[in-house]
């Protein structure tokens, strides 16, 4: 509990951090729909939360780099419990962030008949995920850096094809067939997907991000240094 405590006030104590967490999210409330699926926001929320993980996930990392979680096996804590409690920290800020965004969608779209429980479902879900993405991503470089230059361009890139920043329906059949495999298109297909009412592919879409999830963090976490 200490632990998750340090992370929660180091993250919310940085100002850079509360502008990204609690003001931009207010921002894609107002985008309005591109003529088909729920407002442009609610899909463009997916990139924030890509990137807002890997803000969230950078003292970890910088402490992994720095060789500091090595010394962490000799100290009364375990790096399970290390690892835990910063990435609970780093999800309860998400959810916090999710709730505020998707009440200002409520708040503004009210005349739109949205599901708000699965939206929150979809996007908490895939806030999860960006966090494991990011963890695992970061455990591929030695330097923050040079992981933030890369990603930056990967993430973008990621977004693009996968129906975040563009809509599914516009992107070539061939490019949809590959994003299949990535992570970040299970959020836009699963707000289409509740948005024609197929509550069934929705339900997938959860059951693939949680997937993805588990599988980031269990690769990400084998490496301490």
């Amino acid at each position: 509990m200490i632990i998750f405590k340090h992370a929660l006030r180091r993250t919310i104590s940085q100002p850079i951090n509360l502008l990204i967490i609690l003001i931009l999210p207010i921002g894609l409330i107002f985008i309005p729909p591109t003529g088909y699926g729920y407002p442009t926001g609610l899909y463009l929320y997916g990139m924030l939360s890509l990137f807002t993980g890997f803000l969230l996930c950078k003292p970890i990392v910088e402490e992994r780099m720095n060789k500091i979680i090595l010394r962490i096996s000799s100290a009364p804590i375990d790096y399970i419990n290390y690892l835990f409690s910063h990435l609970l920290a780093y999800v309860l800020i998400f959810a916090v962030q999710s709730i505020i965004f998707i009440i200002g969608i409520a708040v503004y779209w009210n005349d739109i008949a949205i599901n708000y429980a699965l939206v929150f479902s979809l996007h908490f879900t895939f806030n999860i995920m960006a966090v494991a993405f990011c963890f695992f991503w970061n455990s591929l470089f030695k330097s923050y850096n040079l992981s933030f230059g890369i990603f930056s361009g990967v993430g973008s890139i990621l977004c693009l094809i996968s129906g975040i920043s563009m809509p599914l329906r516009i992107i070539p059949e061939a490019i949809r067939n590959i994003a299949i495999l990535l992570p970040t298109y299970w959020l836009p297909y699963g707000l289409d997907s509740l948005y024609e009412g197929n509550i069934k592919i929705v339900t997938i879409s959860l059951f693939v991000l949680l997937l993805y999830s588990i599988i980031f963090l269990l690769i990400g976490s084998r490496r301490r240094y």
